[in-house]
Order: C-alpha cells, then sequence, then structure tokens
C-alpha cells in the first residue's frame, strides 16, 4: 500500500515564513506594472546553476510551493501571481494571458530569461501562456497537475473534482490554504476559475516549442490519468510521470519528489545551454530579438560580439515582419568560435541581395549581413506547416590579443 504523500513540519514551518528570511530564501517586492509583486527567491552563485520560475495555481500562493522549491538546485524564483498572497491587488480579475505578461515584465526588468517553469494547477496554464507570448524566457516546462481537463469542461465539473481530491491531500495544509483564500478573496478565486475554464489550454499546448514534462499525484482527481496522457500528446511530449502517495497538491506533500523529477528532465534537455530559442509572432519587435541575443552572449561570455551579432539579428528579423504574415523564428547557437544566427519564415522564396540607389531609403538589410557575417546563406524548410526557408549568419568571435 502506497504512503500518502504529507509535509513535515520543517516545511510547514517554511511555507509560513515570508516575508522574513528562511532556508536561504528571501522576499523581494518589486513594481510591475504599477502593482507590487511579491517574489520569493533563493538567488544562487554560479552560472553554471540551472534557475527555475514556480507559478502557483488557483486560491493559493507561493506558500504551498515551497516545498518544492527548496528541493530545487539552483536559483528559484516563486511570485505570488497579482491579487494573490502578498502581491498587490489589481482592480480586475486577471486572465492566464494576462498574468504571463505581468511574469514577463517581471522577468524582463530582472533580467532573467531561458529559466525552467514549474507550474501546477492554474500556474500550468499561465506557463504555457508564458511558453507561447515569450518563448525567450523559458527553457524547459514542468506542468503538475495541469488544468482545466477538458472531460470536466465547466466550473462546477472542476468544483467537484477538487472537492474529491480533498480527501486524498494532507489536512496539515489546511491553515495554509485558509490565509491564501483570504489573501485572495472568494470573488477573485470564483473569477479566476472562470478564467482557467475558458482558456482551455487543450488548444494552446499545440503551440509551445519549449521541451515539456508532465507530472501528477497518483491520487489527483483533478487532472486524471487519460487527461495527462492526452496533455503529453497535445504538446508533443512523451515525458510523464506519477507522483506516489501524493494528490493534486503534489507541489506541496511531495516536493523533493517532483523536484527530483523536474531536475531530472532539466538535466536531459540536450543543449539548452548552447541555443536561445524565440518564436516572432505578428507582435514580436526586434528590441525582443536583440534582449534575447544580449543574454545569450552575457551567458557565453561571447560578448565580444555583441555589435555585430545584433546588427545581424535586427535586419534579419524585421525581414520576417516585412515579407511574411505567419511569422517565424530566431534560433541562436554557440559553436567554438562563432555565433549563429538563424530565421526561419514561411516565405519559400530565395533572398536576394540588393543595391538600391542612394537615395531609395531601404532594401539594403541583406547587403548589411553580407558584410558583418563571416558567412552566409539560406535553405528551404517546412516551418508551422508551410513550405519556407531559414536564412542563417556566422559571426565569427574577433580573436583576443
Amino acid at each position: 500500500m502506497t504512503t500518502p504523500a504529507r509535509m513535515s513540519s520543517a516545511e510547514r514551518r517554511m511555507a509560513r515564513a515570508a516575508p522574513a528570511p528562511a532556508d536561504g530564501f528571501v522576499s523581494e517586492m518589486p513594481t510591475v506594472r504599477g502593482l507590487a509583486l511579491h517574489v520569493r527567491q533563493r538567488v544562487a552563485s554560479g552560472e553554471a546553476q540551472p534557475a527555475w520560475l514556480l507559478l502557483h495555481g488557483l486560491a493559493v500562493s507561493h506558500r504551498y510551493l515551497m516545498p518544492t522549491a527548496a528541493a530545487l538546485p539552483g536559483s528559484v524564483y516563486v511570485p505570488d501571481l497579482p491579487g494573490f498572497g502578498l502581491s498587490g491587488t489589481p482592480s480586475a480579475v486577471l486572465t492566464a494571458e494576462q498574468h504571463a505578461q505581468t511574469v514577463a515584465a517581471w522577468m524582463d526588468a530582472t533580467g532573467l530569461s531561458g529559466l525552467h517553469v514549474l507550474g501546477n494547477s492554474f500556474g500550468s496554464q499561465v506557463a504555457v501562456e508564458l511558453a507561447i507570448q515569450r518563448p525567450d524566457l523559458v527553457t524547459s516546462l514542468i506542468l503538475v497537475g495541469p488544468t482545466v481537463d477538458p472531460a470536466a469542461p465547466t466550473a462546477g465539473a472542476q468544483i467537484r473534482r477538487w472537492l474529491l481530491d480533498l480527501v486524498r491531500e494532507d489536512p496539515r495544509q489546511v491553515p495554509m490554504l485558509l490565509a491564501d483564500f483570504r489573501d485572495a478573496g472568494g470573488r477573485r478565486v470564483l473569477r479566476t476559475l472562470g478564467h482557467a475554464v475558458d482558456h482551455h489550454i487543450e488548444r494552446r499546448l499545440p503551440l509551445v516549442t519549449a521541451p515539456v514534462i508532465l507530472l501528477r499525484g497518483q491520487f489527483d482527481s483533478i487532472a486524471s490519468p487519460d487527461w495527462i496522457t492526452r496533455a503529453s500528446a497535445l504538446a508533443g511530449s512523451t515525458a510523464t510521470a506519477d507522483i506516489p502517495g501524493a494528490a493534486h497538491n503534489a507541489v506541496t506533500t511531495a516536493g523533493p519528489a517532483v523536484a527530483a523529477q523536474a531536475a531530472a528532465f532539466a538535466d536531459l534537455q540536450p543543449g539548452s545551454r548552447d541555443n536561445r530559442r524565440m518564436t516572432l509572432g505578428p507582435t514580436t519587435s526586434a528590441a525582443q530579438a536583440r534582449r534575447l541575443a544580449e543574454r545569450a552572449l552575457h551567458d557565453w561570455d561571447m560578448r565580444d560580439q555583441t555589435d555585430d551579432v545584433l546588427l545581424v539579428t535586427t535586419e534579419l528579423v524585421q525581414n520576417v515582419s516585412r515579407h511574411t504574415d505567419d511569422g517565424g523564428e530566431l534560433t541562436l547557437s554557440r559553436r567554438h568560435d562563432a555565433v549563429l544566427i538563424e530565421v526561419t519564415d514561411t516565405d519559400p522564396r530565395s533572398p536576394r541581395v540588393t543595391n538600391p540607389a542612394p537615395a531609395r531609403p531601404g532594401g539594403r538589410g541583406l547587403l548589411i549581413v553580407a558584410a558583418t557575417a563571416h558567412r552566409w546563406g539560406n535553405r528551404p524548410v517546412r516551418w508551422a506547416g508551410h513550405a519556407g526557408k531559414t536564412v542563417w549568419a556566422e559571426i565569427a568571435r574577433r580573436m583576443r590579443d
């Protein structure tokens, strides 16, 4: 018989500690979009350490994520979403998409990118939106008990599943969960539940390009085994696992087991430190692409190439917005003595270098690329189900004296 998962006394104390420092974690309260955002964080020294972002579910806060956060290696960031926990309260009740935008704005302001993102329940929906909107910020996704299962597509059905799940949960969570519910308020909880049901994560998962693993508590009544199997297929992932003895709140009652699965998955990602990707949508700006490139060069200790890489990245990304309506993808790859920039779009025509008259504005993008890159070219590809091309440019490293 499987032993039910339970919080330890030390985990319960740690969960209630904020805003006081505890177990290496401190609280920060930056202002994001005019609102105070509480972030519980532990920052590890050394660039080789992984970095994690944990996103909480409906009616809860950072508190119930702390058993998992403490067991993860490296730097860990656990924000309270607006209106929950110790964060400020916005006038409106935010959707998953709006929460993701707030998290992205905080990450931009803090200079964070390429994090392993772990979401539980409604936090999985926020994590998926973050990965779709800003793939440059996400290296991998760990979705624990993701909602909403399309087999229970109404608020009433979700509440019924939640009541069934309560029977399997550790009752020692109750004081913490009541505090979280008090902080959020019933109106915000119910409105957020409505947003969760309306989100349709099953339509969004196929748009995620980051690697995904789906975890589920063994006794989870909210995220059924059939739903995890379907969600895995939608995400194009073969990675799933059950957390023994846990119900829906596996991140609380089986934190070390969840952290072990997440860390093992993160370690398996090939070349995650040598490649950075960004989906180029209709609203993606060249400035966003430049920020991705700057962070990659900093992480790779290749800042001697910054000017050339930013120049070529800007020209290639702007060409996508000028010549296609379907967007594309930017990939930056570290080589031994160079940086490879690749931009894929759905226009199958090969690019041509033109030499416009001096008085004519524009039309010099590929001239700039050809003059700056060590070498460049293009190749036909299929992207997003369409015939297209990838234009690539290699920026050689400047030799140091």
